[in-house]
């Protein structure tokens, strides 16, 4: 007599769900006027502050900080022997100016790692002033960072697909003519959307990112077609129709749009969950001075359907519908930009 035991099911993954679903990206990106990023050694727990290679007094202080009501936007990277040092913590710090403005803000410092719970709590409620201009970095021009999520803790396909993306990239990082730094960092929102990543200080959030895809984002050549497909929106625009809008502003108007300054206007409702019928508004002035525009942008998002989709990957999936939208874009004075 044979006896035979039922298999387990398999994981199934969010972002294998959302990518053939064809769910849009568009309007995911994480917004924040300031953002924090901060050396942690591996391993990563959920939440990483309490991870075990935390800084002595890090977790407690972001515990009581929490307590208070205060939550400084954070994400935590593995540090690097390209870029880090022994015994020091770097911390990277990103603020949205007032418009116009095409990218953040960026200052850097290297704390003591010791010290860094003493230090770290005026910057953490962005009250710190010039008291750590003595551990300030001098900037490289032009340089970019990429932080590719591999939390594996909080969801796994970050790990599954966002490791082999992020050994890729990073070897892009080896020559020196591109002038970037490569980061594995933790969850930043839209684990459905892995293999995703950030970079800064242009504040621009890809995923469902393939191999092919690094070589011609990295050298801004990504065409029309894949922005379309891999491009999730702008940490600089509250999420919603604005974000929306400006996913449709890039895809139709190609690189050039990340180089323009741009003043946002009113700011529609922050979600678009649920437009109703009638569409949203959201509008753009902006100045490209290479193309020799100034001119401005009227966008309608309106619903354009659903498609099912899941938030989290597991054995047993509970997928939801995500409504999906369409932007239409009035230019004012802008030529031919986004044709």
């Amino acid at each position: 007599m044979t006896s035979t035991t039922a298999a387990a099911p398999k994981v199934r993954f969010c972002s294998v769900i959302s990518a053939e679903s064809g769910e849009s990206l568009f309007g995911s990106a994480a917004y924040t006027k300031r953002r924090l990023m901060i050396e942690l050694p591996l391993p990563w727990k959920k939440p990483a502050f309490e991870s075990p290679n935390a800084p002595a007094g890090f977790t407690s202080l972001i515990r009581g900080l929490w307590d208070r009501g205060i939550y400084p936007a954070m994400t935590m990277i593995a540090p690097d022997e390209a870029w880090s040092m022994e015994g020091q913590t770097r911390i990277i710090e990103y603020r949205l100016p007032e418009p116009p403005f095409s990218a953040f803000a960026q200052r850097e410092y290297l704390l003591p790692t010791d010290r860094v719970a003493e230090l770290i709590e005026p910057l953490l409620r962005d009250e710190h002033g010039d008291s750590l201009d003595e551990f300030l970095q001098t900037s490289q021009p032009g340089q970019r960072d990429y932080m590719v999520c591999t939390h594996g803790a909080v969801d796994a396909c970050c790990a599954k697909f966002g490791y082999p993306i992020y050994e890729l990239l990073r070897a892009m990082a080896h020559n020196p003519d591109r002038n970037l730094r490569v980061w594995r960092c933790t969850h930043f929102g839209g684990h459905r959307f892995a293999p995703t990543m950030v970079e800064m200080p242009s504040g621009r959030y890809w995923g469902h990112l393939e191999a092919r895809d690094l070589g011609p984002i990295v050298r801004r050549e990504l065409p029309r077609e894949l922005i379309r497909k891999r491009y999730r929106g702008w940490a600089a625009i509250p999420r919603g129709p604005a974000q929306w809008a400006e996913c449709e502003h890039f895809a139709r108007a190609g690189w050039d749009w990340a180089d323009a300054l741009v003043t946002p206007g009113d700011t529609p409702p922050s979600s678009t969950d649920s437009t109703g019928e009638m569409p949203q508004k959201a509008s753009f002035a902006f100045t490209h001075t290479g193309r020799r525009v100034n001119g401005s942008v009227d966008v309608n998002v309106a619903p354009n359907g659903s498609v099912q989709t899941a938030d989290s990957s597991g054995r047993e999936i509970e997928l939801r519908d995500a409504e999906q939208f369409v932007a239409t874009l009035f230019p004012r004075n802008t030529g031919n930009f986004f044709d």
